[in-house]
């Protein structure tokens, strides 16, 4: 599971292939609580040589393959940097991740606009994109950061404050760049 939460702006790059439903539940200044699910078609789980790296038992993750589906289950609880750990390779301002911000406040940031460069070739081929719009239609990505109070989100707030979300189908992903949605940015009290 690590191996997905660590690339999890190149994942949504290829959020065609992928379905996810995550909560980070922000529990003290180094600590947070991830669960939710990822799953993938059992063919493309198969094209990828059956690789379960990214449902490791030893990091809160729970494989279970369908005739359909291989799907990971994860609960995981631990600092910061280990349950969503930042993208080393990409900017500061865009490596993603959860950073205290001091008296009870942390930031959740999940750079949508990082996915750019695995979608730039469909900017130049629209058969592809139509293609790809159609093959994955129906699959989305849902990510949710919680604590005590949102202070401020780009996403949408949950009625008693104590959650903001964003959810992603594939049409908010393919689409040219200059309609891609803007990054998720939360911060909020714990």
């Amino acid at each position: 599971m690590r191996a997905f939460l660590t690339i999890l702006p190149a994942a949504l790059a290829l959020a065609a292939c992928v379905e996810v439903d995550m909560t980070v539940e922000v529990l003290g200044e180094d600590e947070a609580r991830v669960t939710g699910f990822m799953q993938m078609q059992r063919q493309m789980f198969e094209m990828s040589g059956g690789d379960t790296s990214f449902c490791e038992e030893e990091e809160g993750g729970t494989l279970t393959l369908t005739e359909t589906h291989a799907r990971c289950d994860f609960d995981m609880t631990g600092p910061y940097a280990e349950v969503l750990p930042a993208d080393d390779d990409a900017p500061a301002e865009m490596a993603g991740a959860l950073t205290y911000l001091g008296e009870n406040r942390t930031r959740a940031l999940l750079p949508l606009s990082a996915m750019d460069a695995g979608l730039e070739e469909m900017d130049d081929d629209p058969m592809m994109l139509a293609m790809m719009q159609q093959m994955f239609a129906g699959m989305s990505i849902s990510f949710t950061v919680k604590g005590r109070e949102i202070e401020s989100t780009t996403g949408t707030m949950s009625e008693d404050g104590s959650a903001a979300t964003i959810t992603l189908g594939i049409d908010d992903l393919l689409v040219p760049a200059a309609e891609r949605m803007d990054d998720f940015d939360t911060i909020l009290r714990f």
